[in-house]
Protein backbone atom coordinates (compact mmCIF):
# COMPACT_ATOMS: atom_id res chain seq x y z
CA UNK A 1 0.00 0.00 0.00
CA UNK A 2 2.72 2.33 0.77
CA UNK A 3 4.38 2.47 -2.87
CA UNK A 4 0.83 3.25 -4.11
CA UNK A 5 0.93 6.18 -2.38
CA UNK A 6 4.40 6.69 -2.89
CA UNK A 7 4.27 6.57 -6.63
CA UNK A 8 3.83 10.07 -6.77
CA UNK A 9 5.75 13.26 -5.87
CA UNK A 10 3.73 14.39 -2.62
CA UNK A 11 2.53 18.02 -2.54
CA UNK A 12 2.92 18.63 1.28
CA UNK A 13 6.35 18.09 1.98
CA UNK A 14 7.87 17.38 -1.82
CA UNK A 15 8.98 13.63 -1.20
CA UNK A 16 9.91 12.56 -4.55
CA UNK A 17 8.27 9.24 -6.08
CA UNK A 18 9.41 6.04 -3.89
CA UNK A 19 10.18 8.24 -0.93
CA UNK A 20 8.54 8.55 2.37
CA UNK A 21 7.02 11.62 3.57
CA UNK A 22 8.84 13.69 5.65
CA UNK A 23 7.42 15.69 8.99
CA UNK A 24 8.72 19.46 9.56
CA UNK A 25 11.88 18.39 11.78
CA UNK A 26 12.39 16.27 8.72
CA UNK A 27 11.60 12.72 10.55
CA UNK A 28 9.79 10.03 8.30
CA UNK A 29 6.10 9.78 8.79
CA UNK A 30 3.29 7.92 6.96
CA UNK A 31 2.23 9.92 4.12
CA UNK A 32 0.37 13.11 3.96
CA UNK A 33 -3.26 13.23 3.11
CA UNK A 34 -2.50 15.18 -0.29
CA UNK A 35 -0.47 12.77 -1.44
CA UNK A 36 -3.04 10.22 -0.56
CA UNK A 37 -5.74 12.05 -2.37
CA UNK A 38 -3.56 12.51 -5.28
CA UNK A 39 -3.00 9.33 -5.79
CA UNK A 40 -6.59 7.93 -5.51
CA UNK A 41 -8.25 5.03 -4.64
CA UNK A 42 -6.28 1.74 -3.86
CA UNK A 43 -6.75 -0.87 -6.44
CA UNK A 44 -8.35 -3.92 -4.02
CA UNK A 45 -9.80 -5.61 -6.54
CA UNK A 46 -6.88 -5.56 -9.13
CA UNK A 47 -4.44 -6.50 -6.56
CA UNK A 48 -7.40 -9.40 -5.70
CA UNK A 49 -7.42 -10.64 -9.11
CA UNK A 50 -3.40 -10.67 -9.37
CA UNK A 51 -3.18 -12.76 -6.21
CA UNK A 52 -1.38 -9.89 -4.31
CA UNK A 53 -4.30 -9.38 -1.78
CA UNK A 54 -4.76 -12.51 0.23
CA UNK A 55 -8.86 -13.35 1.18
CA UNK A 56 -9.55 -13.39 4.48
CA UNK A 57 -9.30 -16.94 6.20
CA UNK A 58 -13.03 -17.92 6.88
CA UNK A 59 -12.75 -19.90 10.27
CA UNK A 60 -15.64 -22.57 10.71
CA UNK A 61 -16.62 -23.13 14.36
CA UNK A 62 -16.28 -27.23 15.01
CA UNK A 63 -19.39 -29.04 15.76
CA UNK A 64 -18.44 -30.14 19.36
CA UNK A 65 -17.75 -26.49 20.24
CA UNK A 66 -21.46 -25.68 18.73
CA UNK A 67 -22.49 -28.22 21.00
CA UNK A 68 -20.79 -27.17 24.24
CA UNK A 69 -22.33 -23.68 23.49
CA UNK A 70 -25.29 -24.74 23.25
CA UNK A 71 -25.00 -27.08 26.45
CA UNK A 72 -24.28 -23.84 28.17
CA UNK A 73 -27.12 -22.00 27.42
CA UNK A 74 -29.60 -24.41 27.77
CA UNK A 75 -28.33 -25.39 31.33
CA UNK A 76 -26.84 -22.05 31.96
CA UNK A 77 -23.50 -24.07 33.45
CA UNK A 78 -19.69 -22.46 33.31
CA UNK A 79 -17.70 -23.69 30.53
CA UNK A 80 -16.17 -26.72 31.85
CA UNK A 81 -19.49 -28.47 32.55
CA UNK A 82 -20.84 -27.40 29.49
CA UNK A 83 -18.12 -29.01 27.34
CA UNK A 84 -18.54 -32.43 29.63
CA UNK A 85 -22.12 -32.44 28.25
CA UNK A 86 -21.43 -31.86 24.79
CA UNK A 87 -19.35 -34.56 24.62
CA UNK A 88 -21.40 -37.31 26.72
CA UNK A 89 -23.96 -36.18 24.17
CA UNK A 90 -21.67 -36.76 21.53
CA UNK A 91 -21.46 -40.14 22.98
CA UNK A 92 -25.02 -40.52 23.18
CA UNK A 93 -25.81 -40.25 19.46
CA UNK A 94 -23.05 -42.42 18.42
CA UNK A 95 -24.47 -44.90 21.25
CA UNK A 96 -25.23 -47.57 18.49
CA UNK A 97 -21.80 -47.56 16.97
CA UNK A 98 -20.36 -47.93 20.80
CA UNK A 99 -22.30 -51.03 21.31
CA UNK A 100 -21.10 -52.63 17.77
CA UNK A 101 -17.74 -51.72 18.38
CA UNK A 102 -17.59 -49.25 15.54
CA UNK A 103 -13.80 -47.89 15.49
CA UNK A 104 -15.01 -45.24 12.80
CA UNK A 105 -17.10 -44.32 15.43
CA UNK A 106 -15.19 -43.96 18.17
CA UNK A 107 -12.21 -42.23 16.09
CA UNK A 108 -14.81 -39.52 14.80
CA UNK A 109 -15.88 -38.95 18.86
CA UNK A 110 -12.34 -39.03 19.45
CA UNK A 111 -11.43 -36.58 16.76
CA UNK A 112 -14.63 -34.41 18.34
CA UNK A 113 -12.71 -34.64 21.96
CA UNK A 114 -9.40 -33.60 20.59
CA UNK A 115 -10.85 -30.50 18.98
CA UNK A 116 -12.83 -29.49 21.58
CA UNK A 117 -9.46 -29.90 24.00
CA UNK A 118 -7.65 -28.39 21.56
CA UNK A 119 -9.66 -25.12 21.34
CA UNK A 120 -10.00 -25.27 24.91
CA UNK A 121 -6.41 -26.46 26.43
CA UNK A 122 -4.03 -29.73 26.28
CA UNK A 123 -4.29 -32.06 23.32
CA UNK A 124 -3.24 -34.71 25.13
CA UNK A 125 -6.02 -35.22 27.71
CA UNK A 126 -8.27 -36.25 25.23
CA UNK A 127 -7.97 -40.19 25.60
CA UNK A 128 -9.14 -39.65 29.33
CA UNK A 129 -11.51 -37.46 28.47
CA UNK A 130 -12.76 -40.41 25.76
CA UNK A 131 -12.86 -42.95 28.61
CA UNK A 132 -14.90 -41.18 31.11
CA UNK A 133 -17.72 -39.69 28.84
CA UNK A 134 -17.80 -43.25 27.51
CA UNK A 135 -18.28 -44.51 31.19
CA UNK A 136 -21.00 -42.16 31.74
CA UNK A 137 -22.40 -42.95 28.39
CA UNK A 138 -22.36 -46.62 29.77
CA UNK A 139 -23.65 -45.86 33.04
CA UNK A 140 -26.73 -43.65 31.16
CA UNK A 141 -27.56 -46.55 28.98
CA UNK A 142 -27.90 -49.05 31.37
CA UNK A 143 -29.44 -46.85 34.06
CA UNK A 144 -32.25 -46.01 31.35
CA UNK A 145 -32.71 -49.72 30.73
CA UNK A 146 -33.52 -51.22 27.83
CA UNK A 147 -36.70 -49.42 26.94
CA UNK A 148 -35.46 -46.14 28.45
CA UNK A 149 -34.27 -42.66 26.66
CA UNK A 150 -30.56 -42.01 27.57
CA UNK A 151 -30.93 -38.92 26.42
CA UNK A 152 -33.46 -38.25 28.41
CA UNK A 153 -32.00 -39.40 30.96
CA UNK A 154 -28.67 -37.14 30.47
CA UNK A 155 -30.80 -33.91 30.25
CA UNK A 156 -32.68 -34.47 33.55
CA UNK A 157 -29.70 -35.59 35.12
CA UNK A 158 -27.84 -32.31 34.25
CA UNK A 159 -30.81 -30.15 34.95
CA UNK A 160 -31.27 -31.78 38.61
CA UNK A 161 -27.61 -31.81 39.47
CA UNK A 162 -27.51 -27.86 37.79
CA UNK A 163 -30.42 -27.08 40.58
CA UNK A 164 -29.17 -29.07 42.89
CA UNK A 165 -25.70 -27.07 43.23
CA UNK A 166 -27.91 -23.70 43.02
CA UNK A 167 -30.06 -24.83 45.74
CA UNK A 168 -26.68 -25.06 47.95
CA UNK A 169 -25.13 -21.93 46.97
CA UNK A 170 -28.29 -20.02 47.71
CA UNK A 171 -27.94 -21.86 50.93
CA UNK A 172 -24.32 -21.11 51.31
CA UNK A 173 -24.81 -17.26 50.47
CA UNK A 174 -27.75 -17.21 53.40
CA UNK A 175 -25.32 -18.48 56.19
CA UNK A 176 -22.91 -16.16 55.27
CA UNK A 177 -25.33 -13.41 54.85
CA UNK A 178 -27.52 -14.32 57.95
Amino acid sequence: MRDWYRRLECPTCKAVMGRACRTSNGHPADHHRARRDAAGPLPYEQWKQRGLWAEPKRFTMPAVLKEAEKARTDYNVDLALGDGVAVVRIFLAERLGIALKDEATLDRIDDAVRQLLQARGPARSADLVTVLASLIATLLSTTAGPDGDPEALFDSLISAQVNEARRLRAIEKNRSHG
